[in-house]
């Protein structure tokens, strides 16, 4: 990366180009009592680092991106970085697969030089709608660490309408989108089952770790096994739908666990609407980047569970007993497949949950 005076960082990416290392502003963000005892080596670090919401807890110092920003360092640091995508959306009816989880990119120790680094941050996906396909989940980055968001969910497809500019319709193949990790897959007219795209290689430093894994198979078709896939998690692999005479979606694959980032810690820099139902999913050994469940098929009892840190479950079996569920913010996970397109309540898939940026540092 190219830092503020144009020299070259070893490990942390790119940095924004422009100006001199007099131009970092220096940010006093407490009193006096908050630097007393720090070894004084540490204390240009304390006044020089700024962006995103910043926590302390202990020795350590967190910055927490939610939305795009700049991570600007006076001071050379060694931190702890987790970037996470935002998830694939779940695929509305018929038959709906899950979304994928954002692919994540976890360095445990990278070194960054003095100057500006670009954050972005992928947004919430968008409803997979009524007989459409899901969408895909957006990119997150931290200066040239780059994660891939997840792929959406399809499914049967085989009405009127599909979202503008899918690839997707009647007649192709419904097979889970690739993406950090992939969507679950539909099911196909023929009989066979659908097996998804492969994830998507995530462009970063050697010093980067990626995650991400395929979505499950979709069902066998007529006469039964009409559902869908789980999307893919972090951790694991989204389930197979039930099988060739079985109607039941496939759970969405796990999270994976970032013991640096738990959530006691990382919450207050959750907005407040979303902090109650994200807390309990992260939890303390911070799970993160859950598949969204595959959609059961029309009245099949039971509901496809959401893998681990944050995925939406799939569409319950029974009619208009409740929607697919979302992936939830700030984790990175897919949304839920749909169900049965005549039952408004469950023929929607879930959204994907937003990515996430955070970069930790020692202050002691």
């Amino acid at each position: 990366m190219a830092p503020i005076k144009g020299t070259q960082s070893r490990t942390g990416g790119k940095l924004i180009r422009g100006g001199r290392t007099s131009d970092v502003t220096s940010e006093i963000d407490g009193t006096a009592t908050e630097i007393s005892g720090r070894r004084e080596d540490n204390l240009t670090t304390l006044l020089t680092v700024s962006g995103g919401t910043k926590i302390e807890s202990g020795n350590d110092r967190y910055h927490v991106f939610t939305t795009p920003g700049t991570f600007t360092t006076g001071a050379q640091l060694t931190a702890e970085v987790l970037v996470v995508a935002s998830g694939g959306s779940g695929a509305g009816a018929a038959y709906g697969a899950g979304g994928g989880a954002g692919g994540v990119l976890h360095a445990p120790s990278t070194s960054l030089e003095k100057g500006r680094y670009a954050v972005a941050v992928g947004g919430q996906g968008v409803d997979g709608g009524w007989y459409n396909a899901g969408s895909d989940g957006d990119n997150s980055s931290f200066a040239d660490a780059i994660a891939i968001g997840g792929g959406a969910g399809t499914g049967y497809l085989n009405g009127p309408a599909v979202r503008p500019g899918s690839p997707l319709n009647g007649t192709i193949s419904r097979r889970g989108r690739a993406g950090g990790s992939c969507g679950g897959s539909g099911v196909a007219e023929n009989g066979a089952p659908v097996s998804p795209d492969a994830v998507t290689s995530q462009p970063a430093p050697s010093d980067y770790t990626p995650y991400g894994n395929v979505g499950g198979n979709g069902g066998g078709g007529a006469p039964a096994g009409f559902a869908a896939g789980g999307g893919g998690g972090a951790g694991a692999v989204g389930s197979n739908a039930g099988g060739p005479t079985s109607s039941v979606g496939g759970n969405g694959g796990n999270g994976r666990a970032f013991p640096g980032f738990p959530a006691p810690v990382i919450a207050p820099a959750i907005p407040a609407p979303v902090r109650p139902g994200w807390t309990p999913v992260v939890g303390p050994t911070g799970i993160f980047a859950g598949g969204g469940g595959g959609g059961n098929y029309y009245q099949q009892p039971g509901t496809p569970s959401g893998g681990t840190g944050g995925g939406g479950d799939g569409a319950p079996g029974s009619p208009e007993t409740g929607a697919a569920g979302d992936g939830i913010r700030f984790t990175g996970s897919g949304g839920g497949g749909g169900n049965y397109p005549n039952y408004p309540l469950n023929s929607h898939g879930g959204k994907g949950g937003d990515g996430i940026v955070i970069v930790k540092y020692s202050v002691a």
